[in-house]
């Protein structure tokens, strides 16, 4: 198939997505990408569908070594109503969703949609009131909690502290001033104070290793003391872990960036990206970079850490408690 005949089935589902985000005509819709974005098909999709709804669509290709960092880009994305980001530049930190030049965009009203997941997961979990509903009250949970405690049968125990952090949630829809998103997603999560983690977490074979988008195939222990990741045992996963943190070159590659749940009951743990972030009841833990702010509700992370890595882990069958209370028992999202 053609780029433009699959861009042309694509339209109605942004053409749907963009009305959730409240796209009104002659607003301002940047279509942020580069060229080694795996769907060349979105921002053609994504450019006509800004077009039926009456907006004005403008198309920013940066090189794929891009850094976000020039006059230019920061300029037209603070100038934007809607930034639409298909790409994932700068590459090893997670993205451009942790640089200063969103961040900016965040801060001066901007709303901001991540769109990089492939077609079947975006026509999987496109935007649903009923996940909707239940990530947003599991934001506000978190926003009231003070501490975060985790426990698996694999041998996972250990808590951290997030004792004025916010809560940050994704459910698909940059719909407010200020407000970051990523379609498709269902979750919810928080930044630990930086020196709060203690005790141990366990990947076992089948959880996600997301930052070498794959399960893994053995298990991995990992050490948390003072927030820092201090010993890593296992087998060849292990080291695959290990040789991609010590690639980064600073000790905050270590260090623990967010912790969460999953919210989507659409999710499709065989698809790995945001299936298994998103997964109901699954448990996110994430490593390295975590400036993320934004000032809508349930939104940015707040965090300090500047690493030049970021690492997601997803976990099922897993328990989670919010200042005691069972949150996720052993894989299972609990009522709020």
């Amino acid at each position: 198939m053609t780029i433009d005949l699959a861009s042309s089935d694509l339209v109605h589902l942004f053409v749907q997505e963009f009305r959730l985000c409240r796209v009104q005509p002659g607003e301002c819709v940047l279509l942020f990408t580069d060229p080694a974005f795996p769907h060349p098909n979105y921002p053609p999709a994504a450019f006509a569908a800004a077009k039926v709804l009456g907006a004005a669509p403008y198309l920013l290709t940066v090189s794929s070594e891009n850094q976000l960092v020039g006059p230019l880009c920061r300029q037209a994305w603070r100038d934007a109503d809607l930034v639409v980001g298909m790409s994932t530049v700068p590459r090893g930190i997670g993205s451009w969703m942790y640089t200063e030049t969103s961040d900016q965009a965040l801060a001066g009203g901007t709303r901001i949609l991540m769109v990089q997941e492939p077609l079947g997961a975006l026509r999987r979990m496109t935007p649903d009131p009923t996940v909707i509903a239940v990530t947003r009250a599991g934001a506000e949970r978190m926003e009231q909690a003070s501490e975060m405690r985790v426990v698996s049968e694999a041998g996972s125990d250990f808590t951290l502290s997030k004792a004025g952090r916010p809560a940050h949630a994704q459910w698909g829809v940059a719909d407010q001033p200020g407000r970051w998103d990523h379609w498709p997603s269902g979750l919810v999560a928080c930044a630990p104070l930086e020196h709060s983690a203690n005790g141990v977490y366990v990947i076992a074979p089948g959880d996600v290793l997301l930052g070498h988008r794959r399960h893994a195939s053995s298990r991995i222990e990992l050490t948390l003391r003072d927030g820092m990741v201090t010993e890593i045992t296992g087998g060849t996963d292990a080291q695959l872990l290990e040789d991609h943190l010590r690639a980064a070159g600073d000790e905050g590659a270590y260090r623990l960036a967010h912790a969460g749940w999953g919210t989507d009951h659409r999710a499709d743990w065989s698809a790995i990206g945001m299936d298994s972030e998103s997964l109901s009841g699954s448990v996110m833990v994430s490593l390295g970079r975590n400036l993320f702010d934004a000032p809508a509700p349930f939104s940015g992370l707040a965090g300090a850490n500047s690493s030049e890595s970021h690492y997601d882990i997803c976990c099922r069958r897993a328990s989670l408690w919010l200042d005691g209370v069972l949150v996720v028992d052993r894989g299972q999202l609990l009522s709020l």
